[in-house]
């Protein structure tokens, strides 16, 4: 159990920067707030629309391109690993263990309800 917490500890230290990044600029672009509007009554702060280059890897091309998709595989292998690693301690070390299947449900449940809604409206 100290092995699996050290590892998780590390990774999670890993993943979270880019975790953060990737959920605010993700917000941000939900919203659109990146682009400009057509009709000119908003206009993105440079900074948004930059940063939002990240997520439109396909503009890249050659030896960049490569290192980009080997690096958003290698965060993305961690976060996996840590995901896993997380619940496995959460179920080892959470007595009783109905809220985190509880919890675990509902994250499961949100994103295809929210899903499921959006495409029904």
């Amino acid at each position: 159990m100290k092995q699996l917490l050290r590892i998780h500890r590390y990774l999670s230290c890993f993943v979270a920067p880019v975790m953060l990044f990737f959920a605010l600029s993700g917000a941000w672009q939900a919203f659109r707030l990146h682009e400009n509007r057509k009709d000119g009554s908003y206009h993105a702060p440079a900074a948004l629309a930059l940063l939002s280059q990240v997520h439109k890897a396909e503009r890249l091309s050659g030896a960049a391109a490569v290192w980009f998709r080997f690096g958003q595989l290698t965060v993305a292998v961690a976060f996996m690993t840590t995901a896993v690693i997380g619940l496995v301690m959460a179920f080892r070390v959470a007595r009783p263990t109905w809220p985190v299947w509880l919890c675990l449900a509902a994250g499961i449940a949100l994103p295809v309800l929210l899903a499921l809604a959006a495409r029904a409206g």
